[in-house]
């Protein structure tokens, strides 16, 4: 299991967000929540060319990006539509 923490930057672009599609965001970092790794979850990819390892969720139109803190430590960082979350 992963323990998820939100930073104070993305807890303030989560609330931007539609309703509808807040509560699928929520919904899905809940079942990322219950994995190992963030790769065992089949929406998350890699970033490639980041300092640290860090990586994207796809939802819908939006994007949730977060660093693995080893052991067992997700940080969010950013919630972005995908026409900015590139």
């Amino acid at each position: 299991m992963l323990r998820i923490e939100v930073q104070p930057r993305a807890q303030k672009e989560l609330l931007r967000i539609p309703k509808q599609i807040r509560l699928k965001i929520i919904k899905q970092i809940d079942e990322l929540g219950e994995v190992n790794h963030p790769l065992q979850y089949r929406r998350v990819k890699k970033l490639r060319g980041r300092k640290f390892e860090e990586y994207r969720l796809r939802v819908g139109d939006y994007r949730v990006k977060f660093i693995f803190v080893k052991p067992n430590i997700i940080k969010i960082t950013r919630f972005q539509h995908r026409q900015v979350g590139y």
